[in-house]
């Protein structure tokens, strides 16, 4: 089984990096990828023989791009990534995850005066720029029941749906623009391809009532490696069309967990919410095109 999706304390995972490879080592995979958001950084730690002879199996260098499609926010991933050259010259093309995160506070401030929607005078004052801004959103507006008007049901108990349900979403009051944050589609992807990696495109159907769209965009007009068609929160029937998307394309195939830690409690590595199962021959067409640690 491998797992190429998965974050690090150095984005918004919980565990470091010793603890994901232990936990990888434990669960036996033959094959992983730290896919940390705009970073590479849990790879400088992988120089040290003491960290990582933590794990037994193969290592695919990655990384998890943040970026935007039509105007919505998106995520790509890359692999076989020179994280030296990642980290070297990803802050030309991105501001830091805190920087993000008060501007998106700040937009979010806005529309909710602009609503009427009550956050609380101190709703900036209060906030810590560690947390993601739909995060403290969601946190907030949760507080208060009358709330429950704005937001469906899945979303009121989710923050990470409420993200992309709502604020990721331009037809829905709390959709935050990201213009001015965020790189375009082609911009990531070209810092992928100067890196030399391979684009892949993330959770699809996490994209929700975009999803279609988004995908239609992508390979009308914008150039990818392949696809990410297992994933935790995808059904067989989502998986199998993107199989076929894949093989109709020549497009390559991963699949990953996207685990987090404690930050996604419900999400374990390798299998997801117990319904991942990834075997190793899914990635037999790229497997040789990279350079494996």
């Amino acid at each position: 089984m491998i797992d190429l999706h998965m974050h690090t304390i150095y984005s918004d995972g919980t565990n470091t990096c010793t603890e994901i490879l232990k936990k990888s080592e434990s669960k036996k995979l033959e094959i992983i990828s730290i896919t940390d958001h705009n970073t590479c950084k849990a790879y400088e730690e992988l120089t040290k023989p003491e960290i990582r002879n933590s794990f037994n199996g193969k290592i695919i260098r990655g990384i998890e791009l943040n970026t935007k499609i039509l105007g919505i926010p998106i995520e790509i991933l890359g692999y076989n990534v020179n994280t030296k050259y990642i980290n070297e010259n990803i802050s030309k093309l991105y501001i830091s995850n805190k920087e993000r995160n008060i501007i998106e506070v700040k937009k979010i401030y806005e529309i909710c005066l602009k609503n009427n929607i009550d956050v609380g005078n101190d709703f900036i004052e209060n906030y810590d720029p560690n947390m993601y801004a739909s995060k403290y959103l969601h946190q907030i507006i949760t507080k208060n029941e009358s709330n429950k008007k704005y937001i469906d049901e899945e979303s009121w108990k989710n923050s990470n749906v409420f993200y992309r349900k709502y604020m990721s979403n331009p037809d829905t009051l709390f959709f935050v623009n990201i213009d001015n944050i965020l790189p375009e589609f082609d911009e990531a992807c070209k810092l992928v391809k100067n890196a030399g990696g391979l684009v892949f495109v993330p959770h699809i159907f996490e994209y929700r009532e975009n999803s279609e769209k988004i995908l239609k965009d992508i390979i009308e007009n914008h150039k990818i490696d392949g696809i990410e068609c297992f994933y935790t929160t995808f059904s067989k029937e989502q998986t199998k069309f993107l199989l076929d998307l894949c093989d109709k394309n020549h497009y390559f195939i991963s699949g990953g967990s996207d685990y987090h830690g404690s930050f996604k409690p419900d999400v374990e590595m390798a299998i997801g919410f117990g319904n991942l199962k990834i075997e190793k021959k899914i990635i037999n067409d790229w497997i040789e095109q990279v350079t494996l640690i």
